[in-house]
């Protein structure tokens, strides 16, 4: 069985397209087997987005964590042209993807790194962190994931991220309660939780 939150280059193509549109944003995303949410946008991350265009002021620089085909930063570049976005995810083909979607869409304002933790990004912080974190993997994989992202944002950076109740969101936002000056749920939306944590 093939893991999206890991490599396998081997794995047959199954390409697909995807429209995403939202509030007046439209991209086309293509995907493939081997990512995550392959067949269709995931529902997390639609929550997620709409919590991000209702609750703050996206501005300067945005990092996706775990980006996936480029679903969350891709968008966010596309509707807020004036910021930067930088992506990554350990899955070679995803990132791939997220290449090809951003030019697909004429987005010139991203850069998409092959990364696990952090470790190949440039040195420097971020105003806003979104992560849509890869439950499947397990919390030894996702918590710190979500826990570093402190040391990447800007003094009164916001990492903002989706789980669903059933998946452990409590038990997350407790555990982040640690690193965050201020931890607060914002929405909740078809069984997902979006929180928003600010350094």
């Amino acid at each position: 069985m093939s893991h999206y939150f890991t490599n396998n280059n081997e794995l047959e193509h199954d390409i697909r397209t995807l429209e995403l549109s939202l509030q007046g944003t439209n991209l086309t995303l293509i995907t493939d087997r081997g990512v995550f949410s392959n067949k269709e946008i995931d529902e997390g991350s639609i929550v997620l987005l709409k919590s991000i265009i209702k609750s703050i002021d996206v501005k300067g620089e945005v990092l996706d964590v775990g980006c996936g085909y480029g679903t969350l930063g891709l968008y966010l570049a596309a509707r807020y042209p004036e910021i930067k976005v930088t992506m990554f995810d350990i899955n070679e083909r995803a990132v791939s993807l997220t290449s090809e979607n951003a030019k697909r869409n004429n987005l010139t304002n991203t850069h998409v790194y092959v990364d696990s933790d952090y470790q190949a990004l440039p040195k420097h912080t971020f105003n806003l962190i979104v992560i849509n974190p890869p439950i499947h993997a397990g919390k030894k994989a996702y918590y710190p994931l979500l826990s570093a992202a402190r040391d990447y944002l800007t003094d009164g950076g916001i990492l903002m991220f989706v789980i669903r109740k059933s998946h452990g969101a409590k038990s997350a936002a407790k555990y982040l309660s640690d690193y965050y000056s201020n931890i607060t749920l914002i929405q909740k939306d078809a069984g997902f939780y979006v929180y928003h944590a600010q350094k």
